[in-house]
């Protein structure tokens, strides 16, 4: 019998050495050398981390979940010891969906930290109690605990890779959750000075993840993509959890982008996953399939919990997708829950979220206010895509074609900058509506913007043909080609068919 310490100590290297099948092998035999020696809470402890390692890493769960009870069963009945508190902390936060038991999990850690005197176990709980009180919208609060959290890992009082490693996962996902962007560009400086040699790479493929969330949030989408692609390529050390999480980030990416087709593709081999849920039920809306979406999301609001950053999300699509499917009853309760959620939250997203959809069912004159107020939610949180939602909604109720203008063109801004095709046509319509265009492009830039189909459409325009002309030549339906023709007018940055034909003249005039 070699000594466990030793076996404890390696695996512990191994991990960090992203050879995780040696860090299991080390630790299953120093908790085999520790049964034989009657040590049980020090095997109870090495049994935790082995769970950890089959649920987090290996991909393992069901593994995972044995090696978690065989430590639970290994606790009770003796006296309270400091394992205790790395048991009840056995998951990642991040892959434990309801973040009401995480914080309970995290407070008893808390409490068998300081009667042990822990620091380890102490800086972990509050990086959990912090991601915890993040998810369930209390954001002042959570990340007064991140912070202590991470004034210990700076301040070199953690020793424990794992710990370390652990730790620094809950505070990139406190921040991806919030989508805060100057505190995540901060911590993630941090937290690569802790994995500056590239080790684990695990914790590398999260660092990535974690940028490419709050660069999507911020409506960075270039620097999002690039982020979360380097997530999924096989170098990485990306766990199956992070891969699914990486293509579901791709996904709102594309949709972000108004890019729906390729957005729908990255999901079907994970619609079966939480994470899959939010941009699923999008793809659902986009296509004018709102009871699908409605139902994607009654699933994902189960699994949710008290999650109230995720579930306001959720329930602010529910409302959009009710509305769509003439429930307005279901609108209504969707949307009482989410006020319920911002009245106990100080994230101004959720807050935002839910004056939007309140405003959405609300009279004109009390519309107005609401629409208003998520404006300013969204934009004290930085999120641009949404407040271009909210400049739309307020251009559908403003009292005149003026004001109507003003909010669409603000709307249009935001996707054109943002490159956001969906968003910049409905701005563009909503423009047309009032007898205005959106700004002209100033040269031949948006052509190369146009899909293959577009170029298509945009061809026949320039030859005066009609839609049901166009629609014989490339065997689609008269209606389909309406669509596609205002995507065109919308891309171009023209109200008319004849204006876009003379634009594509003069960008690209035809061939003799």
């Amino acid at each position: 019998m070699g000594d466990p310490l030793d076996a404890i100590t390696a695996g512990g290297l191994a991990y960090v050495d992203d050879r995780l099948d040696d860090a299991r092998a080390h630790w299953e035999r120093a908790f085999r050398d520790l049964r034989e020696l009657g040590a049980d809470p020090a095997a109870a402890r090495v049994a935790t981390l082995l769970g950890e390692l089959h649920w987090g890493g290996l991909g393992n769960p069901s593994i995972g979940r044995g090696w978690l009870q065989r430590a639970r069963r290994l606790l009770d009945g003796i006296a309270p010891c400091v394992e205790l508190g790395y048991w009840e902390l056995a998951r990642l936060a991040c892959d434990r969906p309801d973040p009401g038991e995480i914080h309970a999990s995290a407070e008893r850690a808390l409490a068998v930290a300081a009667e042990f005197g822990d620091v380890g176990l102490h800086t972990r709980a509050l990086a959990d109690l912090g991601y915890a009180l993040v998810s369930l919208g209390r954001l002042n609060a959570g990340f007064a605990r991140l912070d202590e959290a991470l004034a210990a890992l700076t301040g070199g009082e953690v020793a424990d890779p794992f710990v370390v490693s652990t730790t620094c996962c809950a505070l990139l996902s406190a921040c991806d959750r919030a989508g805060d962007v100057d505190r995540a560009q901060e911590w993630l400086r941090i937290v690569r000075g802790f994995i500056a040699d590239g080790r684990p790479r695990m914790l590398g493929a999260h660092c990535e993840l974690v940028l490419g969330g709050v660069m999507c949030a911020a409506g960075q989408w270039t620097q999002a993509e690039q982020a979360v692609r380097s997530a999924l390529e096989r170098s990485s050390g990306a766990t199956a959890a992070q891969r699914t999480e990486a293509s579901a980030r791709l996904a709102e990416l594309n949709l972000d982008r108004g890019r729906v087709d390729e957005a729908a593709e990255l999901l079907a081999p994970i619609e079966d996953e939480c994470a899959a849920s939010a941009p699923l039920a999008q793809v659902h809306l986009a296509r004018g399939e709102p009871e699908l979406a409605l139902a994607v999301l009654a699933r994902a609001n189960t699994t949710l919990g008290g999650d109230v950053l995720r579930r306001s999300a959720l329930l602010r699509l529910t409302v959009e997708s009710a509305l769509a499917c003439g429930r307005t009853d279901d609108a209504m309760h969707a949307a009482t829950e989410l006020r319920a959620l911002a009245d106990g939250s100080d994230a101004d997203v959720v807050v935002g979220a839910a004056c939007l959809a309140d405003g959405l069912l609300a009279t004109t004159p009390e519309a107005i206010v609401l629409f208003e107020q998520a404006l300013a939610a969204f934009t004290r949180a930085r999120r641009p895509l949404l407040a271009a939602h909210a400049h739309l909604a307020l251009a559908d109720v403003a009292p005149t074609s003026a004001e109507a203008v003003v909010a669409a063109r603000s709307a249009h801004a935001i996707a054109a900058r943002l490159g956001n095709a969906v968003l910049r046509d409905r701005s563009a319509a909503q423009l047309r509506k009032h007898g205005a265009t959106a700004p002209r492009a100033t040269s031949s830039a948006p052509l190369h913007e146009l899909t293959g189909r577009e170029t298509e459409i945009l061809d026949g325009l320039r030859r005066g043909d009609t839609n049901g002309e166009i629609a014989a030549r490339l065997y689609l339906s008269p209606k389909t080609v309406e669509h596609h023709v205002s995507r065109v007018l919308a891309k171009l940055g023209v109200r008319t068919r004849a204006e876009a034909a003379a634009f594509a003249t003069r960008a690209s005039p035809p061939q003799h």
